[in-house]
């Protein structure tokens, strides 16, 4: 192949496609995007149309394209700097970058409509865009993000030296004499052609890797962070498959009461290894979570790996790894407890003999609740000395805040009808007054007729526990919110608020094949602001940007039905979905829209059509039957608004299924 300017061209324009197609698949597949990706789509694109509109130059009915081209170049590149600026999550200056672009296009022009020369031009495209390459260089330096430091030097690196090439290319240009065609100036232009496509490769290739590399360390430090909360909790944790019981991951607390070393029993179930005593028990705890989603302080016998047995206390829910349902199961080793309150059943002196050995807080109270024995380790839990023996005669609900009295009384209530309800949390209080967290189990202790002569309870500090579940709570709600926060970007407009491009295509294929299936009329909207273009060189992208927004809420506030579905198709077109909607209804309320548009008396002097921003619009109505895909309804719409636009805009033009035109004002 001849690498003419021409070739090279072509080739520029290539590589600035796949690396939109790079970009964008990025964008799509991420299980999460940072800010900026969509700028860095948009710069990509914008260079490409650049390149490809260069050409055209020698192309009579083209002419104006290739004249946009290098602006469109320059945009591109301050796209990416823009989104450069919104990936490390600041703002850039709005009235810097418009400036650069405005003075730019000023000389630009001016040396291709007042003072032709192609040299000037040059060097006019060279000093911006060496600028703005200058300008993203030093911002990626700058980056104190020690996550991404090494990616972000490479791309600064890259911007650094496109930057000087640029501004070789400058004193170059000003140190010959001024060419009068392009082919005087084929060497340079070729080189440029060259040198871009190897940068924009390049920095696209860094924009990847800097957003991989930062996505990958944030999972891995959130991954750390769960695990770091899973493995301190002191109680038994396990992560199963909820399918089959297969173990995902144990933390140190169940290797230290089940024996089982974490290698031992990952790969493996919990049947493989006979952790439950009896299979029943498990089939009542999952059908509880299959029925429920989660189950609280069950009370299983469980085997250790030695064969020896233990009573646990179990609380799980099922959570989705992977779209995967699995178990999250806290286990407590609760067969000291079970034993002592086996225990406190034959004597009292066997009753205090518990009491000295446990290390739980047992207190036993006669049935007002007075303390008649407590252990030591309750001395310790509530802050008093060792040696401190005024606890007889005391209430046990002076050690739990007023707040959660009424609801202990209501507890011990239910405990006399029969419905134990245990165990109960509350907030207890020590002797300094500082507040933390309990869990009380509680019971009878009965004489030989089986009436309740004395209260027992069981008293944890459960302070550590509360607070890993908190954090738990916490990194669920924020990955829920993460979520729900994405999926809500990927279907939205960040301008106008209107649902994008890629909303309205699945909407539109949703509503197409239902209503093909009943036979049922779908009509389309497509609207698209006139002379937007000159609206912009005359007020500027910030005043484009609010006659946008204004439009897109007149739209919402004129399409009513909540059927019907509003959509910012692209640059200044929207579409409006109106299914189930015959001709005559969506021509009325076409002309609403138009009618509103021009009602907002937006002032438009560089209009050819009125003194006031207005709308064309293209209106089909199609039985869906006849049709073979939507992509035929959006082609019917968008045929109408050309029509619309062809034959002096600010109106309304109806295409049927048969793609026969009626124009109406």
């Amino acid at each position: 192949m001849k690498l003419d300017t021409q070739t090279l061209a072509f080739m520029l324009s290539l590589a600035f496609f796949i690396q939109f197609i790079a970009l964008f698949v990025q964008y799509k597949i991420g299980n999460r995007t940072y800010n900026g990706i969509g700028w860095w789509l948009l710069g990509s694109s914008l260079m490409a149309l650049g390149v490809i509109f260069m050409p055209m130059i020698n192309v009579k009915s083209l002419e104006i394209l290739a004249r946009i081209a290098n602006p469109l170049m320059v945009l591109g590149q301050i796209f990416l700097y823009i989104g450069i600026i919104r990936f490390f999550d600041k703002k850039e200056n709005l009235w810097m970058l418009s400036s650069i672009y405005i003075i730019f296009s000023l000389f630009y022009y001016y040396y291709m409509y007042f003072s032709n020369s192609i040299s000037s031009r040059s060097i006019v495209i060279n000093v911006a865009l060496a600028a703005i390459s200058f300008l993203s260089a030093r911002k990626l330096f700058s980056e104190k993000d020690s996550l991404i430091a090494t990616s972000a030097n490479f791309i600064a690196t890259v911007f650094l030296i496109y930057g000087v090439f640029l501004t070789t290319r400058f004193f170059w240009t000003i140190s010959i004499p001024p060419a009068q065609t392009y082919l005087e100036h084929a060497s340079i232009l070729n080189a440029g052609f060259i040198v871009s496509t190897v940068a924009s490769t390049l920095w696209t290739f860094g924009f990847i890797l800097m957003n991989n590399q930062r996505l990958n360390i944030e999972n891995r430090l959130e991954k750390e962070k769960m695990q770091l909360v899973f493995n301190t909790s002191p109680d038994a944790a396990l992560i199963t498959r909820l399918s089959d019981g297969l173990f995902v991951d144990v933390n140190v607390g169940f290797t230290v009461l089940s024996g089982y070393t974490r290698d031992e029993v990952l790969g493996s179930s919990t049947i493989n290894i006979n952790v439950w005593h009896n299979t029943e028990d498990r089939k009542l705890f999952l059908a509880e979570l299959n029925d429920q989603g989660i189950c609280e302080n069950k009370e299983f016998i469980f085997h250790r790996k030695d064969g020896n047995q233990f009573f646990g206390m179990i609380s799980a829910r099922i959570i989705l790894i992977q779209s995967i349902p699995h178990i999250v199961s806290v286990v407590r080793d609760i067969t000291e407890r079970k034993q002592a309150e086996e225990a406190l059943m034959e004597s009292e002196e066997q009753y205090r003999s518990i009491l000295n050995a446990s290390p739980d807080n047992i207190t036993i109270t006669d049935l007002d609740g007075r303390i008649l024995m407590i252990s030591p380790a309750a001395k310790k839990m509530f802050g008093y000395e060792p040696n401190f023996d005024k606890f007889i005669g005391m209430r046990l609900l002076d050690f739990i805040v007023p707040e959660d009295i009424e609801r202990a009384q209501s507890n011990l209530l239910l405990m006399y009808q029969g419905d134990p309800r245990r165990p109960n949390e509350y907030r207890g209080v020590r002797k300094d007054k500082s507040i933390f967290n309990i869990e009380v189990n509680s019971g009878f202790v009965r004489n030989a007729n089986g009436q309740p002569i004395k209260m027992v309870f069981i008293i944890r500090d459960i302070t550590e526990r509360k607070l890993a579940e908190q954090h738990i709570q916490e990194l669920v709600q924020q990955l829920e919110i993460e979520k729900n926060t994405a999926q809500l970007n990927s279907i939205t407009d960040s301008l106008t608020g209107l649902v994008n491009r890629r909303f309205f295509d699945m909407a539109l294929n949703t509503e197409f094949y239902r209503l093909k299936r009943f036979g049922a009329t779908l009509s389309l909207i497509m609207l698209d602001v006139d002379h937007f273009k000159k609206f912009n060189d005359s007020y500027g992208h910030l005043a484009g940007d609010d006659c946008l927004i204004r439009i897109g809420t007149t739209l919402k506030t004129i399409v009513g039905r909540a059927t019907d579905i509003v959509a910012r198709f692209g640059g200044e077109e929207f579409a409006v979905i109106l299914p189930v909607t015959e001709r005559l209804g969506a021509e009325t309320l076409a002309e609403r829209i138009r009618k509103g548009v021009e009602d907002l008396s937006i002032p438009h002097s560089a209009s050819d059509t009125a003194e006031y921003v207005t709308v064309s619009l293209g209106v089909v109505s199609v039985n869906t039957i006849s049709l073979f895909s939507p992509k035929q309804v959006v082609a019917m719409a968008d045929e109408a608004l050309y029509s619309s636009k062809k034959q002096g805009r600010n109106r309304i033009t109806f295409a049927n299924d048969k793609t026969t035109f009626v124009n109406s004002l």
